[in-house]
């Protein structure tokens, strides 16, 4: 074949292969993504109840959502990350990430599954100060201490910080499991409760003390709580009062992890399991997936010029995460409504669109309705008052060459960002892609990432570190249809 004629074919071929690579990722499922369970069968009342109840169900959604689902028994070799048992893995070929919250609330395992196929979790380990640990096998349990400030009859000269020391050197004599560290790194198998602890004083000098434990997983609902029946004991006594509640909270974290119906049991792995690679197990990250074969035949010409919002299809991604950075980026949530127009001028220059993408606050989901439903109170969203958040576009900067076909356009678009009542300027850099949904018709993808200062909005952070605890991540995924 002559050289001009072998150029030809392969710069059609290149043609060809450009148009079909425009695609509708964003109702796809991805290919090769795997769900892996590790197990411990037969081991405790924990596992019996996962297998024979939670597992089921993780099975039924893994196949709605067209991931595949694998049983490994740890005890046959896992690799150092799995750390308890069950524990759920999802990969692709973007990463891996484990699930952090309980087994029981299947909507935060979808959530959980959606949210990784597209933001795999991030590897920084959550460091913590001057906390309690136990050291369990492979995995560390934490609680983090809370102190409150002594409440009815203050005693006279009462000095607070020094009240947190002796009650500190109490609670430490108290424990058997529990250690203090001045510092730990935590890894995503490991597992946390928070310890409360509200002195009271009466008149008479009677120390009344109460007690409350909560979950990593559910900070707004306690999983024991002694109020009604608080330590009772004098005020000279409060140090031996503070070792007899480290001794009940101890005891009821025990009774957390072998709980097999609460959702925070699980089942320790050994230091002497064999440690193996993902490779060795046949779980290597897979390969990315290529392109779709769909091809561009049902539109041609320019695209549309006026849009409206599409809601998102269920193996869709979300049309906005949100999460915390890592390390506590076990706190993930998403938006499933919204409304917003985009329009485009004539010349489809991104430099001329103009908008605005508004979001129901009460449609904000962590996958657990009693989260959700501390969500909307006062000290967050406070849905009840600002009924919207909305983000109102006033200019656009972007490339020279115009919105089109088989193109990604970068842009960065400045407006203002509305959230519970407070309005701020705001320049979000998006990405801008016109592709064919699976019906055939035009659809504009708009995706992109930005974080917010939630202090800025008088919004309470999640519980960690600073600056992460007021840094919310939002990824944005917007699908937009012809008006």
């Amino acid at each position: 074949m002559p050289l001009r004629a072998k150029l030809t074919v392969i710069v059609a071929g290149m043609l060809a292969m450009v148009s079909l690579m425009v695609t509708d990722q964003a109702t796809s499922a991805l290919p090769d993504e795997q769900l892996i369970v590790f197990v411990q069968s037969g081991k405790s009342p924990v596992d019996r109840a996962f297998q024979e109840s939670r597992l089921p169900e993780i099975r039924r959604l893994a196949e709605q959502m067209k991931v595949s689902v694998s049983v490994l028994e740890a005890n046959d070799g896992a690799p150092g990350e799995v750390a308890i048992t069950p524990l759920i893995i999802y990969q692709n070929f973007r990463g891996r990430s484990i699930y952090q919250g309980r087994t029981t609330t299947l909507s935060r395992v979808r959530n959980f599954i959606r949210t990784s196929r597209f933001v795999p979790q991030g590897e920084e380990p959550l460091q913590r100060q001057q906390i309690p640990v136990w050291k369990n096998g492979r995995t560390r349990t934490w609680a983090p201490i809370k102190i409150s400030r002594v409440t009815g009859t203050i005693p006279p000269g009462y000095d607070h910080e020094a009240f947190l020391k002796e009650a500190q050197r109490g609670l430490a004599r108290g424990f058997k499991k529990f250690r203090y560290q001045d510092a730990v790194d935590l890894n995503r198998a490991d597992r946390g409760f928070y310890m409360d602890f509200y002195p009271w004083r009466a008149d008479d000098g009677t120390l009344f003390l109460s007690l409350a434990l909560y979950s990593q997983f559910h900070c707004k609902e306690p999983v024991f709580e002694l109020k009604k029946q608080p330590i009772v004991g004098s005020w000279k006594d409060r140090k031996k009062m503070f070792t007899k509640a480290a001794a009940i909270m101890e005891r009821e974290v025990v009774k957390r992890t072998q709980d097999p119906d609460g959702g925070d049991g699980f089942d320790p792995v050994s230091r002497r399991t064999r440690e193996a690679t993902w490779n060795a197990l046949g779980f290597p990250l897979p390969s990315a997936p290529r392109a779709s074969q769909q091809s561009l035949s049902p539109v041609s010409g320019k695209i549309p010029t006026s849009w409206i919002l599409d809601p998102p299809g269920p193996d869709n991604p979300p049309m906005i995460q949100l999460r915390f950075p890592a390390p506590l980026d076990q706190y993930t949530g998403e938006v499933t409504r919204g409304s917003g127009k985009l329009a485009l001028s004539e010349n489809r220059l991104a430099e001329g669109m103009t908008g605005y993408v508004e979001i129901d606050p009460t449609s904000v989901t962590m996958g657990e309705p009693t989260l959700d439903e501390a969500l909307q109170g006062s000290m967050f969203l406070y849905s009840r008052k600002f009924k919207t958040a909305a983000f109102l576009i006033e200019s656009v900067q972007g490339e020279a060459d115009p919105i089109g076909w088989g193109r990604l356009t970068p842009a960065g678009m400045a407006g203002v960002f509305k959230l519970k009542g407070v309005s701020r300027p705001m320049t979000l850099p998006v990405e801008i892609e016109p592709i064919v949904g699976t019906d055939g018709k035009p659809r504009l993808l708009v995706r992109g990432a930005f974080q917010i200062d939630l202090t800025e909005f008088d919004i309470e952070g999640a519980d960690g570190p600073a600056p992460a605890r007021n840094t919310l991540l939002v990824d944005v995924n917007l699908m937009f249809r012809p008006r």
